[in-house]
């Protein structure tokens, strides 16, 4: 067998797709955003209340930076997470879709851009994550700071219980209705549910990579996302009608999470690489 170089390349498939998917969120975060009261005549369906539209059009506008910062990134273990847990959100919203065939604008031109981007990128993404894997070498490079193992258990915790609650939204919807602070429908639990669980993916990362670099451009983009929330929260306030212990509930969760990630962001800041060793200066080739 040939030698094979684990050098850390990026496929010119993977800049394909990242080229692709950039702009259709942007453009889906900018009228979620800019339009949130235009959804019936603008978007694939009617998401009723503003405050759901610029939620789900935050998540869009966040991964838009995501997938154009991974344009200049340059190594493929800095944007690796993100082709394998963005599959999860793709997977979530087909779903969605199918189980709600009869809420969406079906004579609308946006409707099928919708199915024809969710029916194609949950196959597309975790693809391009299994060719490229290969190229990553795993070990941290000389300089690269580690995320302390106490962080990550934590952070890797926090993950799988917004998986469960994810899930268990996606599965009973009358369940996230009821507990939500906003007005949702089956369809929009469902909705923001698939997100809930991205982001959980993305926490859940954390307990199988080390590498700060790995993960620092998910968590500045989870952070630009939770932000835009935070402002479509405020420019939204009348939607909040579950009273208010659901709204307190709500923005704790947010600001605590938000204050979380800044915090991990600065001690990361000030973490000392691990010193080489050895064997970090071999040659990261395999012989047969």
């Amino acid at each position: 067998m040939g030698e094979r170089l684990r050098d850390d390349r990026v496929l010119p498939l993977t800049w394909w797709v990242a080229l692709l998917v950039a702009p259709i969120l942007l453009a889906a975060g900018a009228i979620l955003t800019l339009f949130p009261g235009d959804t019936e005549a603008l978007w694939a369906w009617p998401m009723g209340p503003e405050m759901t539209s610029l939620a789900v059009g935050g998540g869009y506008a966040a991964g838009a930076v995501l997938f154009l910062r991974s344009l200049r990134a340059g190594a493929w273990h800095r944007i690796s997470v993100v082709f394998l847990v963005a599959a999860v959100l793709t997977v979530g919203l087909l779903g969605a879709t199918l189980l709600h065939w009869e809420l969406f604008s079906h004579g609308h031109v946006s409707f099928w851009a919708w199915l024809v981007v969710y029916l194609i990128t949950p196959v597309l993404l975790p693809t391009v994550w299994i060719l490229n894997r290969r190229y990553d070498p795993g070990a941290p490079a000389p300089g690269t700071p580690l995320v302390p193992r106490w962080v990550r258990r934590t952070v890797g915790a926090v993950g799988v219980v917004q998986i469960i609650v994810a899930l268990s939204f996606y599965a009973r919807p009358e369940v996230g209705m009821a507990l939500w602070p906003w007005e949702l429908t089956p369809l929009t639990t469902r909705t923001l549910a698939s997100f809930l669980a991205f982001i959980g993916a993305m926490w859940l990362a954390f307990l199988f990579e080390a590498r700060w670099s790995a993960l620092r451009l998910h968590v500045e983009s989870a952070t630009l996302g939770l932000a835009l929330v935070a402002v479509g929260a405020l420019r939204a306030g009348a939607d909040f009608t579950a009273g208010p212990a659901a709204t307190a509930v709500f923005v704790a969760l947010l600001g605590g999470t938000l204050a979380a990630l800044t915090a991990l962001q600065i001690g990361m800041r000030r973490v000392t690489p691990p010193r080489p060793q050895a064997e970090d200066h071999r040659s990261t080739r395999r012989r047969p």
